[in-house]
C-alpha cells in the first residue's frame, strides 16, 4: 500500500522529455530571423509550447503539497530537481519577455516615426500617435500575458525587475522625453505660462480702474490633462493588469502593496509627461520639507498654481470610480486620482504660502492714516476684489464668458480664500480699536465704508463667489449695520444738540409723572421758543445740508456708500421728527412746523438724489434693513 502511494506520487512529479527540453532551453521553442531577432508571428506556437510546459512544472510543484507527500525522501529530492528546472525556466522565460518586449518597443516606435515631432503637428495630433502608439504596444503583448502569468506563479520576486523594464521601455518609447515635449511645446500657450509670472501680489492691483490682467494659459493645463491623463489612467490599467497580483481574492494588504507597485511603475513610465505637467502647474522643486508655510518663501506663480487646482479638481471627476468596479480599472482610477492629488497637493502649498503672505500684508494696515479720519476703502480692501477677478478671468481662458469656477466646494481653496477675507475684517476691527483711531466718529465710518464695499464688490461677482464668503459677508453686514447706526445717531446729535436734549429730557419727565406734569418741568413757553430758535424751516435746512457736506467728506466716492447711507439718514431723520411731533402734540398741543414729511423733503432735495456709484454696485446691500434701525437714543 505504502509503494502505490509513493508510486502515485512520483508519477505525479514526472515532466516527459519533450516537456522538460523545452523547460531547461525556452527560447529553442522560438523562431529566429537571421538578425537574431524572434519572429513574433512564427513563434506564436512557440510560445504555446512554452507556457504549456510552465503549466506542467507548477503542477507537478503543487502536486505532492496537494497531496501531503513532501516529508517524503524520495518526493522531496524530486522537489530539489524541479526547482532547479524552475530557477533555469524563469530566467530565460524573463530574459525572452523582456527581449520581444524590447523589440515590440522598437518597431512601433519606428512605425510612428520615431517620435518626431513635426512644427506641423497639433497637440491634439500629438496626443492622437501616443494614444496609437501605446495601444499598438500593448496590443502586441496581450499574447504574452499566459506566459507572465506561469512567471508569476513559478516565481514571483522577477516580477518587479520585468515590471521595471516594461516602464523603462514606455518612458524611453511610448512617453518619450522628444514626444512629451513637443506635445507641450504645441499648446496654445506654448507650455510657458510657468516663465511669465503672470499672477501679483494684493498690493500690486490697480483699484477702481478697468485694466487687462496678464492670463496663465488655462487651456494648456486643462488640454494636458484632457488628452493624456487617459494615456496615464490606461498605463495604469494594463501595467496592473499584466504584472499585478493574480488573486482576486486578496486582503486590503495585498490590494495596497499591488498599487504600490503599480504606482512606482506608472511614475517611471510617465515621467517625462510628470515633469511636463509640474511646469504647466507652475510646481517648483519641493526644498522646504520641515519649514513652517510662515517660513517658507514664495515660489513661481501662485495664480498659476491657483488655478492649475481648480483644473485638476476638475479633472478629479472623470476618475472617481462611480460603478465600483474593482479590480484592475478601480486600480487604474486610483492611481491617476492619487496623481492629481499629489499635483495639487504641490500646487496648493505654493499658493498658500502667498495667502499667508498677503496676510501679513493686510495686517501691516499700509495706507490707512493713524487717526482713521477720511481713510476711505482701505487698500487692501480695494484690491481684493481686483485679486478675485484675476483668478476668474484666469479660469475663463478658453471658456464661455459667465463660467464661474466652484471653489467652494474645493476644501483647501475654500479654506485659505475665506481665512483671506476673514484677514480683511480682522485689520478693519484692529484699525477701529487702536488707539490713535479717532472714535468720535472715524472708527464708525470706517468700519462702515469698508464692510460695505466688501460685501457690495463680493455680491457684485455672483451667486458662487457670494456663496464662498457667505460667512464673511454675514459679518460684514452685522458690522455695517451697527456701524451706520452708530454714525448716523452721531451726526443727528451733533446737528440737534438742542432739539435731542429737549426731547430726551421731556421723555424722561414723561416716563416718570405723565404728561400732566410735564408742562410744570418744562413750560410751554420755552418749548416753543426752543422749536422756533433750533427747528426753523431756515435751520433745518442749513443744519441738513451741513449734514450733507459733513458726510461727503467722511465717506469717499470710491466706497460707494453716500447714496444709501444719506437715504438711511433720511429715514431716521423721519423717525426722530416723527417721535418728537408726536410728543408735541400729546404733552402740548402744538404742532410742530416743519414736520416729519417737511423734514425728509428738506432732506432729499439737500441730497440732491444721487445714485450710488458703479464701484459700489446697484444693490443697496441690506439697507432696507438699515433704513428701518430703530435707534438706541429713543427719546
Amino acid at each position: 500500500m505504502l509503494g502505490l502511494e509513493m508510486k502515485r506520487l512520483l508519477q505525479g512529479l514526472e515532466i516527459n522529455a519533450e516537456t522538460e527540453k523545452v523547460l531547461k532551453n525556452p527560447a529553442s521553442a522560438l523562431s529566429y530571423d537571421s538578425d537574431g531577432r524572434v519572429m513574433v508571428k512564427e513563434s506564436e506556437e512557440g510560445i504555446e509550447k512554452i507556457y504549456r510546459a510552465g503549466k506542467a512544472l507548477l503542477e507537478a510543484i503543487e502536486y505532492p503539497k496537494k497531496s501531503g507527500g513532501m516529508h517524503l525522501k524520495a518526493v522531496n529530492e524530486r522537489c530539489d530537481h524541479l526547482d532547479e528546472i524552475t530557477k533555469g525556466y524563469c530566467t530565460a522565460l524573463a530574459q525572452i519577455i523582456v527581449t520581444v518586449m524590447e523589440q515590440y518597443k522598437t518597431d512601433v516606435v519606428a512605425e510612428s516615426d520615431h517620435g518626431k515631432v513635426s512644427k506641423n503637428d497639433t497637440h491634439s495630433t500629438i496626443a492622437k500617435k501616443i494614444r496609437d502608439t501605446q495601444k499598438k504596444f500593448q496590443s502586441a503583448l496581450l499574447g504574452y500575458i499566459k506566459p507572465i502569468e506561469v512567471l508569476a506563479a513559478l516565481s514571483p520576486d522577477m516580477l518587479p525587475a520585468l515590471r521595471d523594464a516594461y516602464a523603462e521601455m514606455v518612458s524611453e518609447g511610448i512617453l518619450m522625453k522628444k514626444r512629451c515635449k513637443g506635445y507641450f511645446q504645441a499648446l496654445p500657450g506654448k507650455n510657458a505660462a510657468y516663465m511669465n509670472r503672470a499672477g501679483k501680489d494684493i498690493k500690486d492691483y490697480v483699484p477702481f480702474e478697468v485694466s487687462r490682467e496678464e492670463g496663465v494659459n488655462a487651456p494648456d493645463i486643462r488640454g494636458a490633462l484632457s488628452e493624456l491623463l487617459p494615456v496615464i489612467a490606461r498605463e495604469a490599467y494594463f501595467t496592473s493588469a499584466l504584472f499585478g497580483s493574480n488573486t482576486k481574492d486578496h486582503d486590503g494588504r495585498e490590494k495596497k502593496r499591488n498599487f504600490e507597485n503599480t504606482r512606482a511603475a506608472v511614475d517611471n513610465a510617465s515621467q517625462h509627461f510628470r515633469y511636463y505637467i509640474n511646469r504647466s502647474c507652475g510646481i517648483n522643486s519641493d526644498d522646504s520639507s520641515g519649514k513652517a508655510t510662515a517660513e517658507m518663501s514664495v515660489k513661481g506663480d501662485p495664480l498659476l498654481n491657483l488655478v492649475a487646482s481648480i483644473c485638476l479638481n476638475e479633472a478629479m471627476e472623470s476618475y472617481i470610480d462611480h460603478e465600483k468596479k474593482g479590480g484592475d480599472h478601480s486600480l487604474s482610477l486610483a492611481y491617476v486620482r492619487a496623481t492629481i492629488l499629489d499635483l495639487r497637493k504641490r500646487a496648493d502649498k505654493q499658493w498658500v504660502v502667498w495667502v499667508e503672505k498677503q496676510m501679513e500684508w493686510i495686517r501691516s494696515n499700509d495706507g490707512v492714516p493713524p487717526s482713521g479720519k477720511r481713510a476711505g476703502v482701505f487698500p487692501s480692501f480695494a484690491r481684493f476684489p481686483c485679486y478675485l477677478d484675476h483668478v476668474l478671468m484666469c479660469c475663463r481662458e478658453g471658456r464661455d464668458e459667465d463660467y464661474v469656477p466652484d471653489m467652494a466646494h474645493i476644501k483647501v481653496i475654500n479654506y485659505y480664500l475665506q481665512k483671506l477675507a476673514a484677514t480683511l475684517l480682522e485689520s478693519l476691527k484692529d484699525c477701529a480699536t487702536r488707539e490713535s483711531t479717532d472714535k468720535e466718529y472715524a472708527s464708525d465710518v470706517m468700519q462702515m465704508e469698508n464692510t460695505f464695499f466688501f460685501t457690495q464688490s463680493i455680491k457684485q461677482r455672483g451667486p458662487a463667489i457670494s456663496d464662498l464668503f457667505g460667512k464673511q459677508v454675514t459679518k460684514a453686514n452685522a458690522i455695517t449695520k451697527e456701524s451706520t447706526d452708530a454714525y448716523l445717531g452721531w451726526m443727528i446729535k451733533k446737528e440737534f444738540t438742542a432739539l435731542h436734549e429737549l426731547f430726551t429730557k421731556l421723555s424722561k419727565i414723561r416716563k416718570e409723572y405723565g404728561d400732566k406734569e410735564v408742562p410744570e418741568h418744562v413750560p410751554k413757553q420755552l418749548f416753543v421758543k426752543t422749536l422756533t430758535k433750533e427747528a426753523s424751516r431756515e435751520v433745518l435746512k442749513e443744519r441738513i445740508t451741513s449734514m450733507n457736506t459733513r458726510m461727503g467728506k467722511h465717506l469717499s466716492e470710491e466706497g460707494g456708500l453716500i447714496p444709501v447711507a444719506w437715504k438711511a439718514l433720511v429715514k431716521v431723520l423721519f423717525e426722530w421728527f416723527g417721535r418728537w411731533e408726536k410728543l408735541s402734540s400729546s404733552i402740548y398741543k402744538h404742532k410742530l412746523d416743519p414736520g416729519a414729511l417737511d423734514v425728509v423733503r428738506i432732506a432729499k432735495a439737500a441730497g440732491g438724489g444721487s445714485k450710488p456709484r458703479a464701484t459700489a454696485g446697484n444693490n443697496e446691500f441690506g439697507f432696507k434693513t438699515i433704513l428701518a434701525l430703530k435707534n438706541r437714543d429713543k427719546v
